[in-house]
């Protein structure tokens, strides 16, 4: 898997009222890819179905999290172990889908981190498709692949814990 560098932002936020005091903390445009390990194929299909099923796509996108922390968390060191967990699973898991992934990945978090309560999380499926070559008389042996904007899907979901 490939992360590129400097694109990446930290978040912080803090809300208080009379009741509570609530900080979240994670962070946004951290760019991923990988070209291994990545599928999708036996979804519903429909009218407006646009995607052929694979077993074998690049997987690119940019995570956005969000967590939550505990009530009474004063150690926010933990940072850098989220972040290490959704790394780790992005890289690793063989995804039959973005949505298990992004699932596997919020489930990583939560288990490895216990001042984390809840983890919402943002994967815009960036799909990368073979450049046609033929109109240069070359063939493409899944080796030239271009980022596009359509299709597209964004896949969001909020875990936490019971």
């Amino acid at each position: 898997a490939f992360v590129r560098g400097g694109s990446e932002r930290r978040q912080a936020s803090i809300t208080l009222d009379r009741q509570a005091v609530a900080v979240t903390g994670g962070l946004d445009g951290l760019l991923v890819m990988k070209t291994a390990h990545s599928a999708f194929s036996g979804f519903l299909r429909d009218a407006w179905t646009t995607l052929a099923d694979t077993d074998d796509r690049i997987f690119r996108t940019v995570i956005s999290a969000r967590w939550s922390w505990e009530p009474g968390t004063t150690d926010f060191g933990p940072f850098e172990a989220a972040r290490r967990h959704l790394l780790e699973v992005f890289a690793a898991h063989d995804s039959r889908s973005v949505q298990e992934t992004l699932m596997a990945m919020g489930e990583a978090v939560l288990s490895g981190v216990s001042a984390i309560s809840e983890i919402r999380l943002s994967l815009p499926n960036q799909h990368c498709l073979p450049v046609n070559l033929a109109p240069f008389g070359l063939p493409n042996r899944n080796e030239i692949f271009i980022v596009t904007e359509e299709p597209h899907g964004l896949i969001e979901a909020t875990i936490g814990r019971r």
